[in-house]
C-alpha cells in the first residue's frame, strides 16, 4: 500500500556523490522533484538563487519557532532549512519531495507526522571519499580556502561515521556507491519503491552497516 505523503531523503557523507544521485533521479523519474531551501546568506546574484527563500535571521527564528520548517541547521555562520510549505507545495502538484540532507535532517524529518520519509544513506569506504575530496580540494589551484574546505569536511565526514549507528533507526536502506551513478541511482528508486510498498524497515542489517562503518574510521 502507497505510504501518505511520502518523501524520498538522501544523506551520505561529502563527495559520496549524493547530489549528482539526486539529479539523475530528478532527470530519470518526472514524479520527483527538488525543492527551494530557507536561508539567511545573501543572495549572489546568479542562477542558483532561485533554489532559496529568503529570510533576515528574525524571521528565520520565527518561522522555526512556529513550526513552519521541516528541517534547519546552521552552516557556515547561515541558517538553512525546508519550509513545510515547500513540501506542500510539491505534494499539491502531484509531485514526490526529494531532498538531500544530513543525519539531523534525516532525523528531523522521520519524526513529523504529516509526511512518511523515505531516507537512504549513500555510502563509500571512509579512503575512498577522501581520495575524491583531496581531489576536488587539494588538486591544481588550491587555494587557502579549499584547503580549510577540504579540512572541514574530511572531519565532518568522519565524525558522520562515527555517530551513524545513532541515526540509523531513521534509514530505510544503506547503499554502497560502488559503480556508477546510473546504477545507484536505479538502486536508490528500487528502494523508494519498496518503501512504498510497505517494506518494513530492515533495522538490524541497517545497525550492522553503520557499526561497520563507524568500525573502519582510524
Amino acid at each position: 500500500m502507497e505510504r501518505k505523503n511520502a518523501v524520498l531523503v538522501i544523506a551520505g557523507p561529502s563527495a559520496v556523490g549524493k547530489t549528482v544521485v539526486a539529479k539523475s533521479i530528478v532527470e530519470r523519474d518526472p514524479r520527483f522533484t527538488f525543492l527551494r531551501s530557507g536561508t539567511t546568506r545573501k543572495r549572489r546574484g546568479d542562477a542558483n538563487d532561485d533554489e532559496y527563500l529568503y529570510y533576515t535571521e528574525e524571521e528565520f527564528l520565527a518561522a522555526v519557532a512556529r513550526g513552519e520548517f521541516a528541517e534547519h541547521m546552521r552552516y557556515g555562520g547561515n541558517l538553512y532549512g525546508t519550509p513545510k510549505s515547500e513540501l506542500y507545495r510539491a505534494i499539491s502538484e502531484g509531485k514526490i519531495p526529494l531532498m538531500v540532507l544530513d543525519l539531523c535532517g534525516v532525523e528531523s524529518l522521520s519524526k513529523l507526522e504529516e509526511f512518511s520519509s523515505c531516507s537512504v544513506y549513500i555510502y563509500s569506504p571512509i579512503e575512498t571519499i577522501e581520495a575524491r575530496l583531496k581531489e576536488r580540494y587539494l588538486g591544481e589551484g588550491k587555494t587557502p580556502e579549499s584547503e580549510e574546505l577540504f579540512r572541514v569536511r574530511s572531519q565532518q565526514n568522519r565524525r558522520d561515521y562515527s555517530v551513524l549507528e545513532e541515526y540509523a533507526d531513521y534509514v530505510f536502506a544503506f547503499i554502497e556507491n560502488v559503480t556508477t551513478i546510473e546504477d545507484c541511482r536505479d538502486r536508490v528508486m528500487h528502494e523508494f519503491c519498496e518503501f512504498e510498498a510497505g517494506k518494513p524497515f530492515p533495522t538490524e542489517k541497517n545497525r550492522r552497516i553503520a557499526c561497520g562503518l563507524k568500525g573502519s574510521i582510524k
